[in-house]
């Protein structure tokens, strides 16, 4: 057996002992102990819960997963596609795609003013510009994969330029 083995099995094994004179003390209750009796809590009754109060929390947690989603997907696009970035640059260019993008900022910063219903319709319409705005991403992804790759910037022979002149061969190694 190895040391620690041992050393356990010493220590978790029972041992009998015969013939003892080591007394261990016994406490012996006069009466048992009744449990003790469970305070009943006297019930206040349901308390109302608004439907609205519901429906706002509800709002805010998906207005807050449309921020999350809306980045998860670009981090996303940008890791798994190489032109993916270019298309984004693309798209800041077109004034389509700004004025969708202004619009979902001027919601976003309207959103601690808007009521309930407000804020509902908020919701939506940052849904559905957020959809339009990665779908136009897309579309100029798939634009891009489909151009053909740019001209090399590389002289042919027939081009005018002239080569860039050479280092002079060495001198001749005579042998005497």
């Amino acid at each position: 057996m190895c040391g620690t083995a041992y050393v356990v099995s010493k220590t978790f094994t029972p041992t009998v002992v015969v013939n003892s004179d080591i007394r261990v003390p016994v406490i012996t209750r006069s009466a048992p102990v009744a449990p003790r009796p469970v305070q009943e809590r006297k019930s206040v009754g349901a308390v109302p819960v608004a439907k609205p109060v519901e429906a706002k929390d509800s709002v805010e947690i998906r207005f807050a997963e449309l921020k999350v989603e809306g980045r998860y997907i670009r981090d996303a696009l940008i890791k798994s596609e190489p032109l993916a970035n270019q298309a984004y640059q693309n798209m800041d260019n077109d004034p389509q795609y700004r004025a969708l993008v202004s619009r979902r900022h001027l919601l976003e910063n309207s959103w601690g003013n808007a009521s309930v219903a407000g804020r509902q319709s908020i919701v939506a319409e940052v849904n559905s510009i957020r959809e339009a705005t990665v779908g136009m991403v897309l579309t100029e992804l798939a634009n891009l994969k489909s151009a053909p790759a740019p001209a090399s910037k590389v002289p042919t022979a027939t081009s005018s330029t002239k080569p860039a002149a050479s280092a002079p061969p060495p001198p001749p190694i005579i042998y005497m």
